[in-house]
């Protein structure tokens, strides 16, 4: 197995890229690459948007491009919720709050499947200034802002999280036709105001309150259920 990392040069901090240039392996191969972690993943989706080339040299993410990494995500909601809840015994279960910091919306898509699935958990959405995941769910705004901010909080500095494609499915009902053409516009115009019908659909897997702190400017609290 080769490892190929992406390092996004002076997006990370020193002891980060260190973490990432210091691993002396043969089989580890880290590139500095220009641009911001939304920059990085085009050619990547790209190249997994190509089946042929990804057979040939049978090629994997391990972002959560992959659904395999949501998959996990989802069995760390399950763990955490078991670690947390006093009690399996009383009916129904008790609920727990989950604060999920977010970038890219992988680990908040995998806790609103877990819900879904039946786990009584409320998802409380963690950003900082680069906060489209926040006025999506406030205002039913996913658009982009004009540049992403570099904060200290490198993995969440993102204005495309993926992810949402999934969370919109979700929410419509699991309706593709509906999802695709959002995210088709979004491709196209960077701008999407969210439909009436499915921006204010009553729906407890995003919830308040808000919990911020010096690096994250705001949280996502809304969709429903928000104290």
């Amino acid at each position: 197995m080769d490892i190929i990392v992406l390092l996004p040069k002076g997006h990370c901090t020193k002891i980060q890229e260190l973490q990432m240039t210091t691993v002396l392996r043969e089989n580890v191969h880290v590139f500095g690459v220009e641009g911001n972690s939304d920059e990085l993943d085009e050619p990547i989706k790209a190249v997994f948007a190509d089946v042929a080339f990804v057979k040939k040299h049978n090629l994997m993410s391990l972002n959560s491009i992959n659904w395999s990494r949501v998959l996990v995500q989802m069995a760390h909601h399950f763990f955490a919720y078991f670690q947390c809840a006093p009690s399996l015994d009383p009916e129904p279960l008790p609920p727990v709050e989950v604060v999920v910091p977010t970038g890219a919306a992988g680990n908040l898509a995998a806790g609103c499947i877990a819900q879904k699935m039946g786990l009584p958990i409320r998802l409380v959405v963690a950003v900082n200034r680069n906060d489209i995941i926040h006025r999506t769910v406030q205002q039913g705004d996913f658009s982009l802002s004009e540049a992403v901010e570099q904060t200290l909080a490198s993995a969440m500095d993102i204005q495309v999280p993926y992810n949402m494609e999934r969370i919109f499915w979700l929410l419509s009902g699991s309706d593709s036709q509906v999802t695709r053409a959002l995210m088709e516009q979004f491709e196209r115009t960077h701008r999407v105001s969210l439909p009436k019908e499915l921006h204010s659909k009553p729906s407890p897997v995003l919830s308040g309150p808000c919990l911020c702190s010096q690096v994250p400017r705001s949280c996502a609290g809304g969709w429903a259920d928000a104290r």
